[in-house]
């Protein structure tokens, strides 16, 4: 098998990701999706043509990614945390991976301030599904990473559940006197709490890090959390098989799942021509546009072929789903569970030459925070321009250094 992705696979984004409307709302932050004018399909000889655009106008924002960056934070140079405390912070962890930073970066601040041990949790997935911690991260990469900030625990190694576990609701990226005055309390009678973090509506500032609060959550974003060995290399020989299907050696990842498209939800929104998603047919239109010829190497995210996807495949006949990949790349199932499959649709997507967003939302930005991390900076998002120049779609988390994980790096 062709392998020739190395993936650092860092979660994603820092600690000020304005999450609640994200979540809640179908926007783009700092992005804002119009509507893609429509066009008649492109003949082959328009692609031809298209296609001589492709090197130079792809080439800064795809190919060239730079050195990672170097975070301002470095846990590993404060004193190690010395001997297990019997005061102990546990907390849900759910839904799919882009969720999983935020909640682990909380429940980090929570334990160091109360000075307890923290407790790795199971994952439950977005469908019930349970996984153990160990079964899709590096338990021991982030235990090592965490030994100057916090006492970590593994579930298996945790006797302290015959006591009452009382569940607290703590916002992300709660302040210290936050903690102290609504947690703390609690806290002193049990000395054993489950954090749940939820996500406030309020916007929060963009690009910054408050180093006197939580300096913790970009530390567990792009060094702590990481997938565990088996995961990495699964999806740098999906990346590589996929890589190798295409004679420049470039991988296009578009998220887009038909469910999580609905009519309904890509109409336009009141002002006029603004829209929240594109269709997988607009999104042809916007590839043809900007120069990618026929026979581009796609992944697409959705998790089986459908008849949403026909017309695509018919423009760019080199377009993959995972289902695809396990049959004609003879991979077997590369993913057992929804949650696994889910981890690999994000980090392919955060490793692709190019990513394209077909929804916005948390999954979008926190691809985005993983890719500025790693200088990625193939982020396009489609627009309502005539432009075929790439550079114009650029996402503005990016063209504009408006994106949150910015404020974890230093120069």
């Amino acid at each position: 098998m062709d392998i020739r992705e190395v993936m650092g696979a860092i979660l994603t984004l820092s600690m000020f990701l304005m999450l609640g409307n994200m979540i809640k709302k179908d926007h783009f932050d700092g992005d804002v999706l119009y509507d893609v004018p429509a066009t008649t399909v492109a003949s082959d000889i328009d692609v031809l043509q298209a296609t001589r655009h492709k090197l130079t106008q792809l080439s800064d924002v795809s190919t060239n990614y730079g050195q990672q960056s170097k975070l301002c934070f470095n846990a590993s140079l404060l004193p190690k945390v010395t001997g297990p405390s019997k005061r102990f912070v546990t907390f849900s962890l759910t839904d799919g991976p882009e969720y999983h930073v935020s909640q682990v970066a909380n429940a980090v601040l929570v334990s160091e301030q109360l000075g307890a041990t923290l407790v790795l949790p199971d994952i439950i997935g977005s469908k019930g599904g349970k996984k153990g911690f160990e079964e899709i991260y590096d338990v021991q990469k982030f235990i090592s990473s965490m030994g100057s900030v916090v006492q970590v625990e593994t579930r298996k190694h945790y006797n302290m559940f015959t006591r009452k576990l009382k569940s607290v609701k703590v916002p992300y990226n709660a302040k210290r006197d936050y903690i102290m005055a609504n947690v703390e309390p609690l806290f002193r009678g049990t000395q054993n709490v489950r954090v749940i973090t939820y996500f406030p509506t309020t916007i929060m500032g963009e690009g910054r890090v408050d180093k006197d609060t939580n300096p913790y959550s970009c530390w567990v974003a792009f060094e702590a959390l990481r997938l565990k060995p088996e995961l990495q290399e699964v999806v740098k020989s999906v990346v590589g098989w996929l890589k190798s299907q295409e004679m420049d050696n470039r991988l296009i990842a578009i998220d887009y799942k038909s469910e999580m498209l609905g009519t309904s939800s890509c109409g336009n929104h009141a002002n006029k021509g603004m829209k929240s998603c594109y269709n997988i047919d607009e999104i042809a239109q916007f590839l043809q546009r900007i120069g990618y010829p026929r026979y581009s190497a796609i992944y697409v995210t959705q998790s089986k072929p459908d008849r949403s996807l026909s017309s695509f495949k018919d423009l760019y006949p080199k377009t993959f789903t995972k289902e695809d990949i396990m049959r004609e790349a003879e991979m077997g199932v590369f993913a057992k569970s929804e949650l696994e499959q889910e981890i690999i649709d994000f980090h392919l997507c955060s490793v692709s030459d190019v990513f394209v967003p077909a929804k916005s939302g948390l999954f979008y930005a926190k691809v985005a925070g993983n890719r500025i991390a790693s200088g990625r900076m193939g982020v396009l998002v489609p627009a309502q321009k005539t432009s075929n120049i790439a550079k114009e779609y650029v996402s503005s988390y990016i063209s504009k250094r408006n994106h949150p994980a910015y404020g974890c790096f230093c120069e």
